[in-house]
């Protein structure tokens, strides 16, 4: 048995259903009444999670060699962090009397 089939992966019907409720719940916050940073907050999240579902699962790279999947997961922490950065930490934008 190859080292690819001992590893135990999700079946895809239910990797399918999960990132569909993930991109459901999207939505439904973009859609909602949440403060704006709390919802962007949510929505990166989810969407990091859904990366991280597509890369492991579709892209097997659970499967793959260690320094792959640490090089991918912190390639997804930084990018997820940079952007929960730019959201809690950026003046809003506003069209007004200042704008030139």
């Amino acid at each position: 048995m190859s080292a690819l089939a001992k590893r135990s992966f999700l079946p895809v019907p239910l990797v399918w259903a999960l990132l569909m409720i993930a991109s459901l719940a999207s939505a439904a916050l973009a859609e909602g009444n949440a403060a704006p940073r709390l919802g962007a907050t949510a929505a990166i999240l989810i969407a990091a999670a859904k990366i991280d579902l597509i890369i492991g699962q579709y892209m097997e790279v659970r499967a793959s060699h260690r320094p792959l999947r640490l090089l991918l997961a912190g390639w997804l922490a930084v990018v997820t962090l940079i952007l929960l950065v730019g959201i809690w930490f950026a003046q809003p934008f506003t069209f007004g009397a200042n704008h030139v």
